[in-house]
């Protein structure tokens, strides 16, 4: 998975893009420990993914539960959601998130002041709870404090906030548990956007809720309370819905949007609103399409990612902070195309130059001297405890230095102090370090584990990996997603050291996924 835009909403709360670090990235960054992603989605302060494995992570913003882990915590990394093991499709509001699971059913978590949740109630919720009345939803979109639900028979259901009437039902009455929208027959997928959703049927596109800036797309500014049809636009095989604006993917390839164009969100070429659907210019047959706040992005025919709108915090992608009106190609960053060291040591064909090559770029590390990596040099606790440091981009550590074997001053001191801070390591003994002590294979795998909120993961299959040690949950997570499959079939080698070639593969793998 990649991630690009704003990382911090304030300056405690942060980590939607998922790499562990707080900084904005204008251009895509891994999300770290994830390799099997199938859905994304990014809401007002946070994101969540479902894996291959029907599992849900999720990252960011945690002040109302709405990462879905027991915990009220921020994270600037995947963490697990609690209880969830078969999700089909998750989607994410301002402060709430719900996951669609494979029979049919719907659970949410997060805040619950205007019945988001769905659950009959207006009590937040830190795990998921189950939707009342919902057993055959074959789709669910998001709205600010609000969901949806396409169901089997292509009519759809809402829940949540309903001062705009959102919700669909005839009113602008909140919901806690979930209401028919009036009218709606034939649908087959749906798109909810800040305070208004839109669904495709069998002859056309048709939107309800706020319409300050035509965001419904039926030619006027007037808010409904039951659906309209979109103008002019006819059928549509796929819909995505931002703040306040919306995009349709159309039978030949071709995208229209309408509403809020203030950052160029409708791909027009213009900053002007419209009310009715306007082509989007310069894409030809779109494949995927899906709008964020005030900005679209779509896949063109080769799957190329174009992004266009508000580009503020570098959501665009491509590398400036430039607002655009038509498509604009997503670059690759660093995880795909870092660039050359120069170290002499590193040969361009050799299996881990990709990987020093990132590290380079991110400023993990520069080298031993002038031109020089020392692929083959073995990696201190000490070094260790640096690479991680920087992988997160240096945070300033909390508390004292407490080892007495780390000198105060030295260039490894913030690092050990972050180290034992995280919880990644306390220590080799009581205020003791070890700093000089050369890192093995297992305390490698503890130490990235930890880094990554210690995520559950399937029974490893090394023979040279006893049950019940220390390091066997790590080494389990480290070779699940990819970090390392071992040293020869069935063998971990968790007492051999690690080199410096090793951890740029290991650490490169980790923010990066395996391909």
């Amino acid at each position: 998975m990649r991630c690009w835009g704003r990382n911090q909403y304030n300056i405690t709360s942060a980590g939607r893009l998922g790499d562990g670090t707080l900084a904005n990235s204008s251009v895509p960054v891994g999300v770290v420990g994830v390799s099997d992603a199938t859905q994304v989605s990014g809401g007002e302060y946070g994101t969540c993914a479902v894996l291959d494995d029907g599992e849900v992570r999720c990252w960011g913003r945690n002040t109302y539960g709405e990462l879905g882990n027991g915990t009220t915590d921020d994270s600037t990394m995947p963490v697990a959601v609690s209880g969830i093991t078969n999700a089909k499709d998750v989607v994410v509001g301002a402060v709430h998130a719900c996951a669609l699971l494979d029979d049919g059913t719907i659970r949410c978590w997060g805040r619950n002041v205007s019945g988001q949740l769905g659950n009959g109630t207006n009590t937040n919720s830190s795990v998921p709870v189950t939707v009342s009345g919902i057993s055959t939803a074959k789709a669910i979109t998001a709205q600010f404090n609000g969901s949806c639900a396409l169901l089997a028979d292509q009519t759809a259901k809402c829940w949540g906030e309903n001062g705009f009437g959102q919700l669909g039902d005839g009113t602008t009455t909140d919901r806690s548990t979930s209401v028919g929208v009036a009218g709606l027959t034939g649908a087959s997928s749906i798109a909810g956007g800040r305070y208004f959703a839109c669904a495709t049927t069998e002859s056309d596109v048709q939107c309800w809720g706020d319409n300050a800036y035509g965001q419904l797309g039926n030619g006027t500014t007037t808010n409904s309370t039951t659906p309209v049809p979109v103008g002019g636009l006819g059928t549509a095989t796929h819909l995505t819905a931002g703040t306040v604006h919306s995009c349709a993917r159309l039978p030949d390839g071709g995208a229209k949007c309408w509403g809020y164009n203030g950052n160029g969100q409708l791909a027009d070429g213009t900053t002007t609103d419209s009310s009715t659907p306007v082509a989007v210019t310069g894409l030809a047959a779109v494949g995927t399409i899906a709008a964020g706040g005030y900005g679209t992005c779509a896949t063109n025919a080769d799957g190329a990612p174009h992004c266009w709108g508000r580009n503020t915090y570098g959501q665009i992608g491509d590398g400036t902070t430039t607002n655009r009106s038509t498509p604009t190609p997503v670059i690759a960053g660093l995880c795909e195309s870092a660039p050359d060291p120069g170290f002499n040591d590193v040969s361009a064909s050799a299996y881990y130059a990709d990987a020093v090559a990132w590290l380079a770029a991110m400023g993990i590390s520069t080298g031993t001297g002038p031109n020089t990596y020392s692929p083959n040099a073995v990696v201190s606790r000490k070094d260790m405890a640096v690479f991680l440091w920087r992988a997160f981009d240096s945070p300033a550590p909390q508390g004292a230095n407490p080892f007495s074997d780390v000198p105060d001053g030295t260039y490894y001191t913030d690092a050990t102090t972050w180290l034992a801070a995280m919880g990644i390591s306390t220590g080799t003994g009581p205020n003791t370090y070890s700093p000089n002590a050369v890192v093995s294979r297992k305390d490698m795998a503890v130490f990235l584990w930890r880094a990554t909120n210690s995520l559950d993961a399937p029974p490893h299959s090394f023979g040279d990996v006893p049950g019940g040690v220390y390091y066997e949950d790590a080494v389990s997570w480290l070779a699940y997603v990819g970090i390392s499959v071992g040293t020869a079939p069935g063998v971990y080698s968790p007492n051999a050291n690690v080199t410096r070639k090793d951890m740029a593969v290991f650490l490169n793998r980790r923010g990066c996924g395996t391909t």
